[in-house]
């Protein structure tokens, strides 16, 4: 198979650094001191951004999945499940298929009061493989972080696994997972999110391609490089795992967990990331553990997702710097970095954009719409070189999607303004 040389991505780089370059000494031919305000913003959030960006490229090159070893820990699978019917049965079949040793492996499927036939297929199933899995049936509808800790009851394996109850593994996933837990300092680990829908033939093609590059983006760059230092913020529910006794010491906190004095659902993976993170234990990434994954279908499902994992963020990225700043140097370091560059992007696109159309500067803003698709050619360039998956084609579509970064911050900027609404369980 054809693959990009690492010259080719140099002189990207090369290319993408000269005309940014280029356009800040376009928006700096006036004097520095009659600047518009719009240019500072610009200015300040690119010279913070673009080494950030740059930076977690080059790292995300030098991660490494931890090879198997033959580390083999007892493991408990646990899937919580809610009005999930259409999709359960592939999710235990491929759990249930897997090669980990069958005296070592459990699963637990836990149905919370689901509404539609989930816990019938649920059952079924079970008498299909032979008892071969526990069955936890709830009284009433409690949520996902309720459904997980009342698996947790029913579980022995030194090694807790979720995973999402639309979801397909590999036959080897299990066991890729689980290997960087023989070094015991690991406390959580990230499995490789893949989005499978993409190929459906239907009205929101388009918005099902643009997740598939984004999960590649986000899994294999993004917790590709925060793995590299040992500090994944968020452990997807996808698929993640975290050692028992670790989740023993703080599962009743993260059940009830509470912003501002109000219960809070959301985002209740990356909230188990950060309990780990704060014990003191290390966090990673493991690329070699592939989980399938259904994204959303239709646009509104997909904004409320967005909307929801706004609202995890934000919770998550203040609960973490209570105690982030404990943390080695080049971890806080770079948790702090991305948590301003996160945070004021909906902000500085704002400010930004509006500022040069209230001037009527729109070669400037021609000039940020060139940068953009710049970055986005980067983006696809460097993603093609560590994603398997990922084609040529899929280049030309991370293209069209170039404002789609942009567009989930807004969706972001909404959960921050309405962090007390959303449901137990999200877009379902």
């Amino acid at each position: 198979m054809y693959r990009i040389s690492k010259h080719t991505l140099l002189c990207c780089v090369l290319v993408y650094l000269t005309v940014v370059s280029l356009s800040l000494l376009y928006l700096t031919r006036v004097n520095l001191f009659g600047w518009h305000w719009a240019y500072w913003v610009f200015m300040i959030y690119g010279l913070v951004v673009t080494p950030l960006v740059l930076f977690s490229y080059v790292v995300a090159f030098l991660y490494k999945p931890v090879p198997d070893s033959g580390y083999r820990p007892s493991v408990s699978v646990i899937v919580p499940v809610y009005n999930e019917g259409d999709a359960i049965c592939n999710t235990i079949d491929s759990i249930l298929s897997s090669d980990y040793p069958k005296d070592k492996f459990e699963l637990v499927v836990v149905d919370d009061k689901s509404k539609d036939n989930s816990l019938e297929v649920i059952n079924k199933k079970r008498i299909e493989h032979n008892f071969n899995f526990k069955v936890i049936s709830l009284d009433k509808n409690s949520g996902k972080r309720y459904a997980m800790a009342e698996g947790f009851k029913q579980c022995t394996g030194e090694i807790f696994v979720f995973i999402d109850s639309d979801t397909i593994v590999k036959p080897d996933t299990i066991k890729m997972l689980v290997q960087p837990f023989n070094d015991p300092k690991v406390y959580a680990v990230a499995g490789n999110g893949v989005v499978v829908n993409e190929s459906e033939k239907n009205v929101n093609a388009l918005l099902v391609r643009f997740q598939k590059l984004w999960y590649a983006e986000s899994f294999r760059i993004r917790k590709g490089a925060e793995s590299v230092f040992d500090m994944v913020t968020c452990c997807s529910g996808v698929l993640a795992a975290y050692r028992k006794d670790q989740v023993k010491l703080v599962v009743n906190e993260w059940v009830n967990d509470n912003f501002f004095g109000c219960s809070f659902e959301s985002s209740d993976d990356r909230q188990m990331t950060n309990l780990m993170l704060r014990l003191g234990g290390k966090s990673v990434f493991q690329s070699t553990a592939l989980a399938y994954t259904i994204a959303p279908q239709n646009f509104k499902k997909f904004l409320t997702q967005q909307v929801r994992w706004g609202r995890g963020y934000f919770r998550g990225e203040v609960f973490a710097a209570k105690f982030f700043y404990k943390r080695n140097f080049l971890q806080k370091t770079i948790f702090y970095l991305s948590s301003f560059v996160t945070l004021v992007a909906p902000f500085s696109i704002m400010l930004f954009v509006a500022g040069l159309l209230l001037t009527g500067n729109f070669p400037a803003l021609l000039i940020y719409l060139t940068d953009l698709t710049l970055v986005s050619v980067f983006i696809a360039l460097a993603t093609k070189l560590l994603v398997p998956y990922y084609s040529f084609t899929d280049i030309l579509y991370r293209l069209v999607f170039f404002l789609g970064p942009s567009f989930i911050s807004f969706a972001y900027l909404y959960g921050w303004f309405t962090l007390w609404k959303g449901g137990i369980w999200g877009t379902r």
